[in-house]
């Protein structure tokens, strides 16, 4: 995830400076005395520093023996200077056109203890440093400004250091060029020698040690080091802001209110802290606060690059001011739902609901696709309850080979890398904008044919489902309840074992199915009681059978994490009979009405990433917002040259019913089952199949009898089998059923379809007994 702040990279210089093209642009210097107001006394040694138009330090100097300093300036900039015995003074410098800022700086002598704490001993020190040890370290910071070289820095700095043993201003340079670079350990050896060669007298190498830790979420260890920074500088506005972060991210939000806030005194013209402050103020629900917050960064930056994302964070702490008198706290209860008839529904015991594709859930259908593009599924029967996911075990692959009359084989695979956790949200990026609010950046002259585009994202969508017959994922699904102000509160997470499967009909059609932890899970295992179904189809809309519901329009040619990609926008023609998604209450579908944006890598053809908006709310539900983004990642076969596209994560923001939940789905450790007509299929050995020979959805429980005196318990699966599908369940030690073959007397298989709806074989070297019981009060011709 984003990084929630992004601290100053390079306390002594600033690493990205704008550059042009063509002609050299004309270089601006500045230059003048350091002098005493008052008497004119010229003041030598005194710490110049000099910060760009935002603050940002760019490069430091001290004054000569006559006072005198000279910088190259990039333009408008600020000079920052101190002097022990005098008050510091800080300078904003506009050039004019004839690139030579003349300006002489006046310090006042301070009285008392009025003046700054001294840093006096830092700046002998650095006078200290050999002329051949400056001109390398100076040679290294150049390097980074103007070629962000790091490497080529960090061998300067080296040099420098070999000239002077203690120069610790070149180590904590080269920590942070080691850190650019991705060298974490590196980086941290340096800045340790930086602070130890320096006697922990060196604030600037303990705020960037810091701050490196703050990125790393090694709140504590970051704490201890800005501490002694701000003890030995008071002055740090860094320090107190780096503090802030790392008690922000222990959640000690109130006392890092108290950090926020001395950085914004020390650096009121600095609009990165009203940001950090905003979170904190959210996350301590003091709003008015968090909206002067807002404010103040507006003021400053009214047209940077977040402005409009900040506005929109504003609007939503104008509500929660408005609608709470200021102090909302994060939501611990789920919102009454109105039914179909209008009738509310208790919040302590709200209705389930299904956001979903194409998916029978809880006796309940959504219907697809019509048969134009999908083919119908099949009326679902009511499942057989599920335990709750923390007491279901984790099953190996609850839908295995199908028997040896399918025409199919299978190919498994294990994708290459695992995903790691994933980490909270960020506050900031919570609540997304809307895919119609903003246009990505395109290339200029380069035209797009949106048919090729069409067609090559369809073959590639073709060729998955041709090719796919199955595939097996772990999921994590982390729920979010948002306050008023749209802060998260604490995770809801559940797991589960994914499966989707895909069948073909006759006619052309293709259905998918879901499932986890070897069943239909109810919409109550689901936290908030909101099931979420079939996203991965999401990646399916350019399908020749799903294309021609949606209008498609090209705009341009984009990018997408260093991708060339095709920037594709689509919105759903109306179709309430057979929508691409519906929400399913108390049994009821309401359909949504679907535009969004896709990026299609453009030389592959494959969407790399789809994000989708209501085009308009249902008002029926008080459905007012839904926010989907998923992105789709390679997943390579271990035994061919092969691979496909499958979803990685799933974003959804939801506005329902005066709430809010932010919920993430993330997909790792997945196996892929592949159809090939070339290889001789069989079924699996030891094991049980079933076959449903309906055009219904079965759904049933297989119960296993151990011997008697075995001292074994008995093993019980729930089984879902599609229509016109095979489910085969692995028999033995270890396996979906878990009882030794020889110590396995009887099977039976209880199923909710109609008499002879199932057929069963058992591949087994020990025959056990296996019988089938139908459900006899159900006709062959109708669905339970």
């Amino acid at each position: 995830m984003r990084r929630r702040y992004a601290p100053v990279l390079f306390s002594l210089f600033l690493f990205f400076p704008s550059s042009g093209q063509g002609q050299e642009p004309l270089k601006k210097v500045l230059s003048g005395y350091i002098r005493e107001e008052g008497s004119g006394h010229v003041i030598s040694a005194a710490h110049i520093e000099l910060q760009n138009a935002m603050g940002t330090p760019i490069s430091f100097a001290y004054s000569d023996g006559n006072g005198m300093y000279e910088f190259e300036i990039p333009g408008d900039c600020y000079v920052a200077v101190q002097h022990e015995g005098y008050a510091p003074l800080r300078e904003y410098i506009r050039p004019d056109g004839s690139g030579h800022v003349y300006k002489d700086i006046l310090l006042r002598a301070a009285s008392g203890e009025s003046g700054p704490k001294s840093v006096n001993s830092i700046s002998q020190h650095e006078l200290s440093v050999p002329p051949k040890a400056r001109e390398l370290f100076a040679k290294g910071v150049q390097l980074i400004v103007d070629k962000s070289d790091y490497r080529g820095a960090v061998a300067e700095f080296a040099r420098a250091i070999a000239k002077y043993p203690t120069y610790y201003e070149a180590y904590a340079a080269m920590g942070l060029a080691q850190n650019r670079m991705g060298d974490a350990a590196a980086a941290e050896t340096a800045l340790r020698k930086s602070i130890d060669l320096s006697a922990e007298k060196y604030p600037q190498a303990m705020v960037d040690l810091a701050a490196m830790f703050n990125a790393q979420k090694r709140f504590s260890d970051a704490e201890p080091l800005l501490r002694k920074a701000i003890a030995v500088d008071a002055s740090s506005w860094r320090g107190q802001f780096e503090l802030a972060v790392a008690l922000s991210g222990q959640q000690r939000f109130k006392e890092a209110v108290t950090c926020a806030s001395a950085a914004r005194d020390l650096k009121p013209e600095n609009p990165q802290i009203y940001l950090l402050l905003y979170n904190l103020h959210v996350r301590t629900n003091d709003f008015p606060a968090a909206l002067s917050d807002t404010q103040s960064y507006l003021k400053l930056t009214p047209d940077g690059a977040t402005a409009d994302r900040v506005r929109r964070m504003q609007e939503q702490v104008q509500k929660a001011v408005q609608s709470s008198g200021g102090n909302p706290g994060p939501s611990s209860q789920t919102a009454p739902v109105a039914g179909p008839a209008g009738t509310p529904i208790e919040a302590a015991a709200p209705a389930p609901a299904t956001i979903s594709n194409s998916t029978p859930v809880d006796g309940l259908t959504v219907e697809p696709v019509t048969a134009s593009g999908v083919a119908p599924a099949a009326p679902a029967a009511a499942a057989p309850p599920v335990p709750e996911p923390a007491t279901v075990p984790a099953a190996a692959s609850s839908l295995t080979t199908p028997p040896a009359a399918t025409a199919a084989a299978t190919v498994e695979a294990s994708a290459v890398s695992e995903r790691q956790p994933a980490s909270p949200p960020d506050p900031n990026s919570v609540i997304p904008m809307r895919v119609d609010e903003f246009v990505p950046q395109v290339a200029v002259d380069v035209p797009c044919s949106l048919p090729t585009v069409l067609h090559g994202a369809g073959q590639r969508a073709e060729q998955l489902l041709s090719t796919l017959q199955k595939f097996d994922a772990s999921e994590r699904v982390e729920h979010y309840k948002l306050n008023a102000a749209g802060v998260p509160g604490a995770a809801d997470v559940r797991s589960f074992d994914y499966v989707v499967t895909v069948s073909h009909d006759v006619q052309g059609g293709f259905q998918m199915q879901e499932y986890r932890n070897g069943g239909i899970v109810r919409a109550q295992q689901f936290p908030s009681g909101i099931r979420t179904a079939n996203l991965s189809e999401h990646g399916l809309i350019f399908h020749p059978l799903l294309a021609p519901g949606f209008h498609f329009t090209c705009e341009g040619l984009g990018e997408w994490k260093g991708h060339p990609t095709w920037l594709v926008q689509f919105e759903e023609k109306k179709n309430d009979l057979n929508p691409f998604r519906s929400y399913v209450i108390n049994g009821f579908s309401y359909p949504l009405q679907l535009t969004g944006r896709a990026w299609i890598d453009a030389g592959t053809y494959q969407v790399l990433r789809l994000e989708s908006d209501l085009l308009k709310p249902v008002e029926k539900i008080h459905l007012t917002r839904e926010h989907i983004a998923i992105e789709f990642a390679s997943v390579k076969f271990r035994t061919r040259n092969q691979q496909l596209w499958l979803p990685q994560t799933a974003e959804l923001y939801v506005e329902w019913n005066g709430r809010r939940f932010y919920r993430r789905h993330s997909f790792s450790n997945f196996k892929i089952f592949s159809t090939d007509s070339t290889e001789e299929v069989r079924a699996p050995k030891e094991s049980y199949c079933f076959t449903n020979t309906t055009d219904l959805l079965i759904t049933g429980v297989l119960n296993a009898t151990p011997v008697p005196g075995k001292a074994l318990p008995p093993a019980s699966l729930t089984l879902s089998i599609p229509a016109k599908s095979t489910v085969c369940e692995s028999v033995g030690a270890g396996k979906d059923v878990n009882i030794p073959l020889e110590a396995l007397a009887s099977t039976t298989f209880t199923h909710d379809g109609p008499a002879g709806s199932v057929e069963a074989d058992a591949y087994l070297l020990n025959r056990s007994a296996l019988e089938v019981i139908p459900n006899t009060n159900v006709p062959v011709n109708q669905n339970p």
